[in-house]
């Protein structure tokens, strides 16, 4: 009896840590929402887990469902993906973590949201019913700000920053 309980207790804790890990979707410790100062714009913007910048987009409502899909014409929410949250988010260094939420996507995916922003990132735009952009692929790249006058980096204090990049 006891070489039995032995064995359960043994491999409940062998398969409790890959369970937790499953249920955390990996075991990274970087939070999904950080900062990190843009030295283009000169000033502290939002960056996702790997230092991509997060943009919101100012025809969604704030507080409201998401309006960047895929859709037919412009395919959105390719060029455009979102900060899809599986689980708790976790606020980074200074990111207030009250600001930071999620929202019910039409496709019933959780994304992101920062002072009531729904979060993007930017793979670049290339149709020919838009004017196109490069991705951005690498920390501190912001090749989506002011993209077309409705794409906007934001601060930690949860603001649209509206300089634009100098070229």
């Amino acid at each position: 009896m006891r070489s039995r309980l032995l064995s359960v207790v043994l491999g409940i804790s062998a398969v409790a840590p890959v369970i937790g890990l499953v249920a955390c979707g990996g075991s990274s410790s970087k939070a999904d929402v950080s900062t990190a100062f843009n030295k283009t714009l000169k000033t502290t913007i939002l960056v996702d887990s790997r230092g991509r910048s997060l943009y919101m987009f100012s025809l969604d409502e704030r507080n409201g469902t998401p309006t960047c899909v895929d859709d037919s014409t412009y395919h959105c929410s390719k060029a455009w993906p979102p900060l899809l949250a599986h689980g708790s988010l976790r606020a980074g260094k200074n990111v207030n973590a009250s600001l930071l939420k999620t929202v019910k996507r039409d496709d019933g995916t959780m994304q992101a949201m920062y002072n009531g922003y729904p979060l993007y990132t930017f793979n670049g735009y290339h149709l020919g019913n838009a004017p196109g952009a490069v991705a951005d692929t690498k920390s501190g790249d912001i090749h989506g700000q002011a993209y077309i006058n409705w794409w906007w980096v934001l601060s930690p204090a949860g603001k649209p920053i509206t300089t634009m990049p100098s070229t």
